[in-house]
């Protein structure tokens, strides 16, 4: 049996069902809910398993709800030092967790989305990242690692150094990398198209986000 385990983490940003690959959701998933993402949750008929924030921003009546009575919670104060979201990846890094997805990360004001995205900087985190938003799936490549993405032919994917990249190569693209470097606010990586529906990227080192646009 396996041991993989993922979690999906729904934060209070911009979301819409459509977001939601429902088709990948297995038995055993743990659902995350971070402040108001839990309004998007329940927007599934999903049954969260842990609740993270200061709940400044959900309504008492929908903390009171009785599908929320034996849900585990971790509810800090409004004046803290770190955003609820990063507090919801501290609390499962501590748990048997092998992937975590984010959903809602994005919209807003400019300065959250930007922090949003830019928690797969702040430590080593012990799971791989994926990033769902309006107009993007994002997976987080970080150290000697690879991924086959879920895309189509014709989708664009852009490559986004957050680390400086050495030995980026992939395969399935309109314009191929082959053991390339790609330093943070390089546009080497922008705007390439998918052209099979296996196309991988890989790296040697670094931290690299691979961008795969979402179809409507």
């Amino acid at each position: 049996m396996s041991d993989f385990k993922r979690a999906w983490v729904f934060a209070g940003g911009e979301f819409s069902s459509q977001h939601f690959p429902a088709d990948v959701l297995l038995d055993g998933d743990l659902v995350v809910c971070v402040d108001a993402g839990l309004k998007h949750c329940l927007s599934l008929d999903l049954q969260p398993d842990l609740l993270v924030g200061d709940m400044d921003s959900v309504s008492p009546e929908l903390l009171h709800d009785k599908r929320l009575a034996d849900v585990e919670r971790h509810v800090y104060p409004s004046k803290k030092a770190s955003s609820d979201l990063q507090l919801a990846l501290e609390v499962l890094s501590t748990r048997a967790v092998s992937e975590v997805v984010l959903l809602g990360v994005s919209g807003g004001r400019t300065d959250h989305m930007l922090f949003n995205w830019h928690l797969v900087l702040l430590r080593l985190w012990p799971f791989k990242i994926q990033l769902i938003d309006e107009t993007m799936h994002a997976y987080v490549l970080e150290g000697e690692q690879g991924v086959e993405v879920r895309s189509r032919p014709g989708q664009t994917l852009s490559l986004l150094a957050m680390r400086s990249c050495e030995g980026v190569t992939t395969s399935g693209l309109q314009y191929p990398l082959r053991k390339a470097t790609i330093h943070p606010g390089d546009t080497l990586g922008l705007s390439n198209v998918v052209e099979t529906c296996d196309a991988s990227v890989e790296i040697s080192s670094g931290l690299l986000l691979v961008m795969v646009q979402r179809l409507n």
